[in-house]
């Protein structure tokens, strides 16, 4: 951690006043996998949009299955083009779902409850597609857990008040935060600093890496184009050693005084 070069100072000041911030408790614990999905959808955006999002996939999807199943490419049009990352977003979205499915054999994360603590933020982190945010939100709201829910929006945030260093990534700045929030200021620290930065945006975003989804969308053009070409280079091949080889049989004809005939010309049926 000392690498990193942070200013203790600075970051406590910043903690204690996220902490400061929180709304009142709500006191229940929220349901696993829906609380899943909305932090899928809250990262990096303000409260009104993922309350929209929320609700149009609450209306368009009859169930977390269908969810589940459908492509990843038309989530992100069912949020709308001015979402951010949408597309990236809902195709992590997607390989987690599939990713708790394949664990699970179906939609819920009834199992979980009966799970240790220390063995429920583990089981999340090693989902596929899921990220420090997402996993931390469900641990801290579902389960009590202690865990800093981080996004690009927060790290940024927290970097242009000199509390961390730039260049951190989100996995280490989770890892800094936790080390210094006090026990039992996990979920204040969360709901805080989503109050907090509420209207604030940083002035650039940094470009988000496309992880794409098995079924993000139908296979490209362009591969089945390269596929049509590799097969007309193919059948030009052929056809150009047929010719040769036709051509060296009439070559050998000559030769040897042989006639060469010109096969007719096949008419064409009206």
């Amino acid at each position: 951690m000392n690498k990193l070069n942070i200013k203790v100072d600075a970051l406590k000041k910043m903690l204690a006043r996220l902490v400061k911030a929180a709304p009142a408790r709500k006191g229940e614990l929220a349901d696993p996998m829906g609380r899943l999905i909305r932090a899928f959808l809250e990262y990096d955006c303000d409260e009104a949009r993922t309350s929209a999002a929320e609700r149009k996939i609450l209306e368009n999807m009859v169930d977390y299955n269908e969810l589940r199943v459908t492509p990843a490419i038309e989530l992100a049009a069912l949020l709308g083009v001015r979402y951010p990352f949408a597309e990236s977003r809902c195709s992590a979205l997607h390989r987690t779902l599939q990713s708790i499915f394949d664990r699970e054999h179906h939609m819920r994360l009834d199992r979980l409850k009966e799970m240790k603590k220390a063995e429920i933020r583990p089981y999340f982190q090693s989902l596929a597609g899921i990220t420090p945010y997402v996993e931390a939100a469900v641990s801290v709201d579902c389960f009590g857990i202690s865990a800093a829910p981080v996004d690009t929006k927060l790290l940024l945030w927290l970097v242009s008040k000199d509390a961390l260093p730039e260049g951190i990534d989100l996995k280490s700045a989770q890892q800094v935060i936790e080390k210094h929030l006090k026990a039992g200021e996990a979920e204040e620290f969360f709901h805080g600093s989503r109050r907090e930065i509420e209207e604030w945006s940083p002035k650039s975003w940094p470009q988000v890496a496309k992880v794409p989804s098995p079924i993000l969308a139908p296979p490209l053009i362009e591969a089945a184009t390269k596929l049509d070409a590799a097969a007309t280079v193919e059948a030009k091949a052929k056809a150009a050693a047929l010719a040769a080889k036709e051509a060296l049989r009439d070559a050998k004809k000559v030769e040897a005084g042989k006639p060469v005939v010109t096969p007719p010309a096949v008419a064409k049926k009206k």
